[in-house]
């Protein structure tokens, strides 16, 4: 295989030699190794190899895209070929633009050299922690990675930026059981830069089979009823998810039907509420270091004390609706922790539900949601009664985002995000009767 640097020249060779384009591309290798364990036993050790070319060009003033996995010279001219006529069968929009020129940079993020050894001293220390701690919990899958990435991003007004990253990736499958009763799947992980803490005490590991446990004997939220509602870290930034993409996502905003459209420098969520977008944390592991569109990534906060600041546009939305761009293009999100320990919101709800995760579909434009609760436990009185199950929940997306009762202390990192509890109320729960 030729080295990286090698193949992005040549494919800038290629790209100068037409005419009257504008064109960004990225090409990149990757090795992945991995190690499986199942009942306790190392099943798996191999290592995988990947590259991968993708070409963005703009011709008059119309955009084509092609990506290949393959860098020999036959597939890198096929892939610029496929984006020019991608883009000559395109529409003509003068609004359709890659960035201007940076500066050449090279960055490292992460580990890039992996110490297997311990890798594996930490995995078989999890599945051990995991059956002393957690007996009632049946493991059905371990995979433990170390993926490293080098990466040359390239375009025609003279930007350069070589990755090269590296971290650890886990992964368990695991269900609740206690040789007559069962659970269905769930699964954890996280991304970590390094071994210092054992694997069950990163992310939500430790929760997350702790509920699997809990999840065995099931108690009825009986009837309908408004009551409140404590999503988990891993539900909240669903929650999350959800509103940005359907209020200010891309999409919306080009179309002018996202419900805060027009709306940056107003109030749309409880002053309790902010949200960044930082893929610069030091808690977030892995991360972009330019934009989709290829300008320098920045922190930005979206939403700040309830106020809306910026939209998740990209160059052509922006330059279309004439707004600002999204300072990057990642979904690294980040809410710090409140004032209130979770253990305190527990203990103050009156009657309602703590979700891990809700089955749905997307939510409607105007932020309607209705689905199961899955992983959920039923709260009365302060008092954790039991998990629940047949379950639904509805609520309107924009009116719970001001309805938020309490931000937990306690955050999750589990390298992708930055997450707490959150608690809102006014939310219609439908048990089983």
């Amino acid at each position: 295989m030729k080295k990286i640097a090698e193949v992005s020249e040549q494919l800038k060779g290629y790209i100068d030699g037409k005419s009257g384009l504008k064109a960004q591309y990225t090409v990149s290798e990757k090795e992945t190794r991995e190690i499986t364990m199942e009942d306790g036993d190392f099943t798996l050790f191999r290592t995988l190899y990947d590259e991968s070319a993708d070409i963005k060009v703009i011709k008059d003033n119309r955009v084509g895209s092609a990506s290949v996995n393959k860098t020999d010279e036959e597939s890198l001219r096929g892939a610029l070929d496929t984006a020019i006529l991608s883009a000559q069968s395109g529409t003509e929009d003068t609004c359709f633009d890659i960035a201007s020129g940076m500066e050449a940079e090279y960055f490292e993020i992460g580990v890039l050299e992996p110490d297997i050894d311990r890798l594996m001293m930490r995995a078989r220390e999890l599945s051990e922690d995991i059956t002393k701690r957690h007996p009632k919990v049946k493991v059905m899958q371990m995979i433990f990675s170390h993926v490293k990435q080098h990466s040359i991003y390239r375009n025609t007004n003279g930007s350069l930026d070589e990755v090269e990253k590296g971290y650890y990736d886990v992964m368990v499958e695991f269900a609740g059981n206690d040789g007559v009763n069962s659970t269905g799947i769930a699964g954890s992980g996280m991304k970590t830069k390094d071994l210092e803490h054992p694997f069950i005490e990163l992310g939500s590991m430790e929760r997350d089979l702790q509920d699997a446990e809990d999840s065995l004997h099931t108690v009825a939220a009986k009837g309908k009823f408004e009551g409140e509602v404590i999503f988990t870290p891993n539900c909240a930034a669903q929650m999350m998810y959800f509103a940005l993409a359907n209020f200010i996502g891309d999409s919306v905003i080009l179309d002018q039907t996202g419900l805060w459209a027009g709306k940056i420098g107003q109030k749309v969520a409880s002053e309790k509420l902010s949200i960044g977008m930082k893929p610069w944390d030091e808690r977030i592991v892995e991360h972009e270091v330019h934009t989709a569109d290829g300008f320098r990534s920045e922190d930005y906060m979206a939403i700040e004390n309830g106020v809306l600041k910026s939209y998740l546009t990209s160059i052509y939305v922006a330059n279309k609706r004439k707004v600002e761009r999204a300072k990057n293009s990642g979904f690294d999100i980040v809410i710090e922790g409140g004032d209130t320990p979770y253990t305190q919101m527990v203990k103050k709800m009156k009657r309602g539900l703590i979700v891990g995760a809700v089955s749905c579909g997307f939510p409607s434009a105007n932020g309607e949601l209705s689905g199961v609760a899955k992983n959920s436990f039923y709260v009365e009185n302060g008092e954790i009664k039991g998990a629940v199950m047949e379950t639904m929940i509805n609520c309107n997306l924009a009116d719970m985002l001001n309805h938020i009762v309490d931000i937990s202390k306690e955050v999750l990192c589990d390298g992708t995000m930055v997450m707490p509890y959150i608690g809102v109320d006014k939310v219609v729960i439908s048990g089983k009767e």
